[in-house]
């Protein structure tokens, strides 16, 4: 059934993931990059700030937990959308492979490169689904999480946005998609936000854990 919509969503993906990931030399630790002022997260932003952790000063652990509290409830709203009628495990819910690149820097730059992707993608949720709250909050939220992900790289130049023709061409085969499969897509980018949030904030909390565990282990030799 899905075949057709694959193939489109390959397509489109290709180009989005066709983006440099361009790192070189030794892992570039704990530097913060100053952003230009129209990349400031703003006023907006004091919901999700908390007090910063010593080994996340931007608290980018604890936005990716105020995104999944409102990415969480997606499930329930396809259900309740689709009667039943369509499995909420048909979806693709992988649509941009969540990788963890070895090196700090590296993993920054993935992380900010493919919420990047995603935030054009969301563009054709909102075409679907304009007003839905879900829609709303990732809109206001995902910019803000690139912009801390971003701050704490030391090249944060090196996270590459699609040209505008690019992101056209991105969203044209989206939207050539049937009703139905467009409808489908739109499902899959909120499924697969999700996802790959919870994927991240599982390997930043497991390395900051271990971080920690391991100045503890230090204060207490040195003591």
């Amino acid at each position: 059934m899905y075949s057709k919509f694959n193939l489109q969503l390959l397509a489109a993906l290709m180009l989005a993931a066709a983006l440099p990931l361009c790192v070189p030399g030794a892992p570039l630790e704990g530097a913060v990059t100053d952003l230009p002022p129209e990349e400031s997260s703003g006023e907006g932003e004091k919901e999700l700030q908390t007090k910063p952790c010593p080994i996340d000063p931007f608290n980018i652990t604890e936005t990716l937990a105020q995104i999944l509290k409102v990415t969480k409830g997606h499930r329930e709203e396809f259900k309740n959308e689709f009667r039943g009628n369509v499995d909420y495990n048909s979806l693709n819910r992988t649509l941009i492979p969540v990788k963890f690149p070895k090196s700090k820097e590296a993993r920054l730059q993935q992380l900010a490169q493919d919420l990047t992707t995603y935030s054009v993608l969301l563009k054709h949720v909102d075409k679907e689904y304009p007003g839905k709250f879900i829609v709303t909050e990732l809109k206001a939220t995902l910019p803000r999480l690139i912009t801390k992900v971003k701050r704490t790289m030391r090249n944060a130049d090196r996270v590459v946005a699609l040209t505008g023709s690019q992101e056209l061409q991105l969203l044209k085969e989206l939207e050539s998609l049937d009703s139905y499969h467009r409808k489908m897509m739109a499902h899959s980018i909120l499924s697969s936000i999700h996802d790959f949030l919870v994927e991240w904030k599982r390997e930043l909390t497991k390395r900051q854990m271990r971080k920690t565990q391991i100045s503890n282990l230090n204060e207490t030799e040195a003591d």
